[in-house]
């Protein structure tokens, strides 16, 4: 098969594993409401827990039961097949609500409670089987969105159902039934068809790894038993305000429409506050706050939202507690929780993983429920033990803002053993949050080989046995080096001989850090020339860490060729005018270095036209935050003008010496900062005869606050010249007399 048939099998699977998500999800969300509506309009609120329970251990049991037929026949084949399954369940299920209603609440309940993780984690499972890992990274941004865009259909989906005027007693469920059906029914027939869209035929062996692996490796790793923790407080937290939520709702209303009317609008407007959640602040929060006060905030808002509605109850107060705590939950706190497996070695990921998602949350769910019933029975007025459970509910989330200072320090300590042993490898071009990436950029290498040998990993050793070393490679062993973080290591790998190009890439990343940062531009200058591609294209990446784009130009103006002068002029467009200013800067030392480089003007004065298109505050504003070193071939700030003169006139002055002669451009930018009128005129004038009309209109507001001259210049542009080039030394007395500031009284 072709590439381009690959690929175009590819974006099949991936428009039709989003499809699947959308439609599971949406499922999810109006199922939620269904259940919940349609128990509760049968049972009183009192048999909820025990409802729950029993739900949660069926779930358990399913999870049991699934395991050998996923591992033996794979994903791709078995989850299609329970989407199916579901689907048909729905139809006696439905037989079941008109004619039996208490009966059908319960078969329905512990059917959405069982399968419903299962299939949530069996689409993820069969993604990671059909994709190869780098198709599957570019596709799970969108499958993700896709979900979250279905749980908005989920709610909408609820709603307008409730809200039909015919819609009264049972008859909204029984409207929901058939659709969720034919919901789980799509999600069968799309997944069949990403299996089937799979290059090759088969499906991909799945390893598996038993429930006796993941306890064991939890039992032995105590950053996992962190982990356990914060899953079961926050579940229990999260049972206890659903139930207050819903015993609210309970008394507010009876009929199975008002409450799936209810619990559609909630849904609905959870779906769409996460959407907006992730868009907005999940990334700037793994960035900003790092992974364990990201996670950390799901606990804050069980305690707030606990608080409030402790303070003001009712059904109002419940359902802000409950919804906020589902958004916070669905985005900044899973985005963070998935991370916090990263320190993980793949074996223990794979063994734990699935025990804490699925095992912990259900017995959380069964603990909850048990403290929920107990608090029934104990109090005999169903507000205080309402209030019993939100006083709980609060100290829960206290608790858990106080685990999660142990989350980030166990999360630092593993991360940094595993990638001392070598148990982790990361690129740091991937890594998504600040606390990642700070410990790897701090840990590589921080210690001798030597010492790797007492950092033993009990888990992993558990799970795969003892390990065996692969015989050294030369150029893997200089990479280890390059991204050893230890400072003698790093410039004995920059210095011993000329990079390579599987080198270069890491080089590059050194350019970020300063204690090593002049030597890896050192390197990376010697070796410009025959990898300037590389280069040019960590210059362009927008992705790329500021600090290292802002030095490559340095590197580029050593590659002497037509491919480094184009790469610079790209990125005279950069949004940072750092990297603009730099680019200026190499492309003049490239002209200046090999004329035969030459430079269409209009490409220049396009340049020109966009640094001027900008207010004078931001002319005025800009500023360079690395040291420019004296280069008597590209500057035009020296001493006397370092002090006074703007980078961004330097920079437009800079672009200009590429298309016009150096020697009068650099003395009229001198004599535009004398307090003398007439060198500043003549220089003026200069620029005016030589500046294509559009430049010099557009430049003219920063050069002068009088209006411009209309007409053609007085005299001959060699008379204005030459005059130029004569006033130089007045030029220089009168900067120089500037600076020494006015004589001494």
């Amino acid at each position: 098969m072709t590439h381009p048939e690959r690929d175009a099998r590819d974006a099949s699977a991936v428009r039709a594993a989003a499809l699947v998500a959308g439609a599971m999800i949406a499922f999810q969300v109006a199922g939620r409401a269904t259940r919940d509506s349609l128990f509760l309009s049968t049972y009183g609120i009192t048999f909820l827990p025990r409802m729950e329970a029993v739900a949660a251990v069926a779930a358990i049991l399913a999870v049991f039961t699934m395991s050998r037929p996923l591992s033996r026949f794979g994903p791709g084949r078995v989850v299609p097949t329970l989407f199916a399954a579901s689907a048909v369940l729905m139809l006696p299920e439905w037989v079941l609500v008109a004619s039996a209603p208490s009966i059908g609440a319960v078969v329905f309940f512990v059917h959405f409670t069982a399968l419903g993780a299962l299939l949530v984690s069996g689409l993820w499972s069969v993604v990671n089987e059909r994709f190869d890992p780098r198709t599957a990274k570019r596709a799970v941004g969108g499958i993700a969105a896709a979900g979250t865009a279905g749980g908005l259909a989920g709610g909408l989906l609820g709603w307008l159902v409730s809200a039909l005027p015919s819609a009264t007693g049972m008859r909204p469920i029984l409207i929901m039934l058939p659709l969720l059906a034919a919901l789980h029914l799509a999600c069968a027939g799309l997944l069949v068809r990403v299996r089937a869209d799979r290059a090759g035929g088969s499906p991909a062996p799945v390893a598996r790894e038993s429930w006796t692996s993941g306890l064991r490796a939890i039992g032995t790793t105590p950053y996992l038993r962190t982990l356990v923790a914060v899953v079961l407080l926050t579940t229990l937290a999260e049972g206890l305000l659903a139930f207050v939520f819903k015993a609210h709702a309970k008394a507010a209303y009876t009929e199975a429409h008002d409450l799936l009317r209810l619990f559609a609008v909630l849904n609905m407007s959870v779906a769409l506050l996460t959407l907006l959640s992730q868009m907005a602040f999940s990334r700037r929060a793994l960035e900003g706050l790092g992974l364990a006060r990201t996670v950390g905030m799901l606990p804050w808002t069980t305690a707030v939202g606990g608080a409030a509605a402790l303070a003001v109850p009712g059904l109002g107060s419940a359902m802000l507690a409950r919804g906020a705590q589902s958004v916070v939950r669905d985005s900044l706190y899973r985005s963070g929780y998935e991370l916090l497996f990263t320190p993980l070695a793949p074996a223990v990921r794979r063994a734990a993983k699935p025990l804490v998602d699925v095992g912990v949350l259900r017995a959380g769910d069964i603990i909850a429920q048990g403290i929920i019933q107990t608090a029934l029975l104990a109090f005999a007025l169903p507000g205080s033990s309402l209030r019993a459970m939100l006083i709980l509910a609060v100290a829960l989330g206290a608790a858990g803002i106080a685990i999660t200072f142990t989350v980030h320090a166990g999360y630092v300590a593993t991360l940094e053993k595993s990638l001392l042993s070598h148990a982790v490898r990361l690129d740091l071009a991937e890594v998504e949050d600040g606390t990642t990436r700070t410990t790897l950029m701090r840990t590589i290498g921080a210690v001798p080989r030597a010492g790797v040998s007492e950092l033993p990993d009990a888990a992993v050793d558990a799970i795969e046995g003892p390990r065996t070393l692969p015989p050294p490679d030369p150029v893997l062993g200089r990479i280890e080096k390059l991204r050893s973080h230890d400072p003698a290591r790093v410039r004995a790998a920059l210095s011993v001989r000329p990079l390579e190009a599987a080198h270069v890439p890491h080089a590059i990343a050194l350019l970020a850090w300063d204690e090593v940062g002049g030597d890896a531009l050192r390197a990376l200058q010697a070796v410009a020339s025959r990898h300037t591609g590389q280069l040019v294209d960590a210059l362009l990446d927008a992705d790329e860490d500021f600090t290292v784009r802002r030095r490559i130009p340095a590197i580029l103006a050593h590659a002497r060729s037509r491919r480094a002068t184009r790469g610079l002029f790209a990125g005279l467009a950069d949004k940072r005018f750092e990297v603009r200013f730099r680019c200026g800067r190499a492309l003049a030392r490239l002209a200046a270095a090999d004329p035969s480089l030459g430079v269409a003007p209009e490409r220049v004065h396009e340049a020109v036209l966009r640094e001027v298109a900008v207010d004078r505050q931001v002319w005025e504003s800009q500023r360079l935050l690395d040291r420019v070193e004296d280069d008597a071939e590209a500057g035009f700030v020296d001493e006397m003008l370092k002090d006074r003169a703007s980078r961004t006139l330097e920079h437009v002055f800079t672009l200009l010496s590429l298309v016009l002669p150096r020697q009068p451009l650099l003395v009229a930018f001198r004599g535009l900062h004398t307090d003398d009128a007439q060198l500043r005129g003549t220089a003026l004038e200069y620029l005016e005869t030589a500046l294509p009309a559009p430049v010099h209109a557009k430049l003219w507001p920063f050069l002068d606050d009088r209006p411009r001259r209309p007409g053609p210049p007085a005299r001959p542009r060699e008379e204005i010249v030459a005059e130029l080039l004569r006033s130089n030394e007045s030029i220089a007395l009168n900067l120089a007399a500037r600076r020494r500031g006015p004589p001494k009284a």
